[in-house]
């Protein structure tokens, strides 16, 4: 047994150390696709001075320790950006590979994985999802889950279901934030006015909100594509499971936000109903599904995770109410982060794929 522990240690070593890499990698492929640049070339350079990275300073995190953070030519600030990704990336790989082996199928999600890591940091930075990024890799899902997976017409149904589900969000909500941002009439508006709010919420007159409106998006169409990323790699089936963590963590982060403009504009008290109540309902509308899809397959309940999603669901709508109050200082927030941390936990859970072969 020795031996093969100390294998399976040199295994993840080695493993981890080509993850830093990969997400050094990956630190250039996010920002050169942003700015529109080659991903090959020139060799990295610092972006304050423009001064060429030496070998020795572009060592994945290493190089960020010994130079303390700074650029070794004009002392300029380097972004925790850089060490983050290559850590996360690192551990991630590791995972994945303790997870599935050095076979195929752990091939390809190393590859998903470096994809959900790309469009995290776009979509932080400037709150864009490249499809640059996004459609190679959705075509290469496509192909391994047809030749590696076995499930083309799975992962196929997933991506149509993604466009139509995101183009439904982005048509409802867009309605919906419109309605809930309603600005009241110019003969009212001064004896309306409230100075707190109002520094959240004036952008310089009607015509500058109307054209806030016409620009914002409730869900812009990278995050279609990142869904249909998803179930390109991972099929239909852990698409749901990607959904609803996704829209989990995005609620939780972006009611992180929220609570704290709220907490400036002095409305958080209003929130405990609102929240009680969405706890209530989401955990109905997340439990019940499950019960009754565990049901028709001759599942008992103790068999199917009704629990566990009744429990996200509660949080997902203890978060929405908590919104609910806040939309007076909400601010539009990046979802592909949050629907990225979904695909990942879609990799490694799939309680509704056990459900559904449960029956079989």
């Amino acid at each position: 047994m020795a031996p093969i522990a100390s294998e399976q240690l040199l295994q993840g070593i080695l493993v981890f150390a080509l993850g830093l890499c990969i997400g050094s990698f990956l630190n250039v492929v996010a920002l050169r696709t942003l700015a529109g640049k080659s991903i090959v070339w020139p060799p990295s350079e610092c972006p304050h001075c423009g001064q060429a990275i030496a070998a020795y300073d572009n060592i994945p995190v290493l190089s960020f320790v010994l130079l303390r953070g700074r650029c070794r030519a004009c002392r300029a600030a380097i972004s925790w950006q850089y060490p983050l990704v290559e850590l996360v990336t690192a551990i991630l790989l590791v995972a994945v590979t303790a997870t599935f082996g050095f076979t195929w199928y752990a091939a390809g999600m190393a590859v998903f994985v470096c994809t959900l890591i790309a469009v995290t940091v776009t979509d932080f930075r400037e709150k864009l999802i490249p499809h640059d990024i996004t459609y190679p890799s959705m075509l290469m899902g496509i192909g391994f889950s047809a030749y590696v997976r076995n499930d083309f017409l799975g992962a196929m149904a997933g991506v149509g279901a993604s466009y139509i589900i995101f183009d439904f969000l982005a048509h409802y909500g867009l309605k919906l934030y419109m309605s809930l941002h309603a600005r009241p009439d110019t003969d009212d508006q001064a004896e309306m006015s409230d100075p707190v709010l109002d520094g959240a919420l004036d952008l310089g007159g009607q015509e500058a909100s109307d054209r806030e409106m016409e620009e914002f998006e409730v869900m812009g169409g990278g995050d279609a594509v990142l869904s249909a990323v998803i179930s390109a790699w991972l099929g239909w089936q852990r698409l749901v499971v990607a959904l609803v963590v996704g829209f989990v963590v995005g609620t939780v982060m972006g009611t992180i936000y929220l609570v704290a403009e709220m907490r400036k504009a002095n409305i958080l008290h209003q929130c405990y109903r609102p929240a009680a109540a969405g706890a209530i309902i989401g955990f109905v509308l997340l439990s019940m599904p499950v019960v009754i899809l565990g049901s028709a397959v001759g599942m008992s309940l103790n068999d199917v995770p009704w629990v566990l999603m009744g429990v996200a669901g509660a949080i997902a709508g203890c978060l929405l109410g908590i919104v609910s109050v806040g939309t007076r200082v909400s601010k539009p927030f990046p979802f592909g982060p949050a629907l990225a941390a979904g695909g990942a936990a879609a990799m490694f859970w799939n309680p509704v794929g056990a459900v559904w072969s449960g029956g079989a």
